[in-house]
């Protein structure tokens, strides 16, 4: 096994270490209460040999997960011993571990795709780290995960800010779609998310349903499809496809030269149904 071809070891080891990144990405512990596990992977399959390790260690760190400031040290610490690492993540997301090694994980990390940021940070954590991460990182996609039972401390604030500001002034060139997690109306700041994503050069934005229809209630929604670069509006929650259209159509959202709405799967009521 270990006479195969570079490139046929390094589609069996993608096979086994590889997380679809949608499914990385998902906001899982909304319905569910405490978040969900990341999906089973064999990491067992690098120690077969040195040759196995080399080729599969950055498969494994493609998608990145920190939760504490202990695991996010360890990462650090071997990206800076091994850049190539650092190179192969596409996908970061930020739950945790927020302090000073952030910065030396992001400062590896050169092909990003996916930022996933829970604004749920607790009063005690440090966010030193994020704040020069941020400014290191350049992704495409943008996650925002909003409280949903917590109260609003001055360092969710502060990570609100960041974000919004690194939104709206261009600091991310590549920024295409931002997505926001579901039911937060009655937390989020909506207004000045909406302010920032009318400075952005964003394409896509992508939201529960029953938000978009308090978007579009408040006129937030209304800021958004001015911004010339915007091309969609992604709707999680098909359940609601008919009745928001109508709400859309009233308030004139529904020509031709406007954003194209689109509904998908993913809303709570989509959920709840039998698979």
């Amino acid at each position: 096994m270990d006479r195969l071809p570079e490139e046929i070891l390094r589609a069996i080891l993608a096979y086994n270490l590889r997380i679809p990144h949608a499914e990385f990405l998902l906001y899982r512990d909304y319905y569910h209460g405490a978040a969900a596990p990341d999906p089973p992977r064999s990491a067992s399959h690098l120690l077969v040999s040195k040759r196995w390790l080399r080729v599969g260690t950055p498969l494994l760190y493609e998608c990145i997960r920190l939760r504490r400031p202990e695991h996010t040290a360890v990462v650090a610490q071997l990206l800076r011993a091994h850049p190539h690492v650092g190179a192969a993540v596409r996908c970061l997301r930020l739950e945790g571990g927020l302090g000073k090694e952030l910065a030396h994980v992001a400062k590896h990390i050169t092909g990003l795709r996916s930022l996933y940021v829970d604004v749920r940070v607790k009063s005690a954590h440090s966010i030193a780290g994020l704040k020069k991460a941020l400014s290191m990182l350049n992704p495409v996609g943008l996650y925002i995960k909003e409280q949903t039972r917590h109260s609003t401390n001055k360092k969710m604030l502060e990570v609100r800010s960041l974000l919004y500001a690194h939104i709206k002034d261009g600091r991310w060139t590549s920024l295409r779609t931002v997505s926001l997690s579901n039911r937060c109306w009655h937390y989020a700041p909506l207004s000045r998310l909406a302010d920032s994503l009318a400075q952005s050069s964003v394409e896509d934005f992508v939201c529960d349903v029953e938000d978009a229809r308090r978007w579009i209630e408040r006129g937030h929604i209304q800021n958004v499809t001015k911004l010339p670069s915007i091309q969609r509006v992604l709707c999680r929650g098909i359940a609601l496809q008919k009745s928001t259209e109508q709400l859309l159509r009233k308030e004139g959202l529904l020509h031709a030269d406007r954003p194209k709405f689109v509904f998908v799967h993913g809303g709570a009521m989509d959920d709840e149904r039998p698979c």
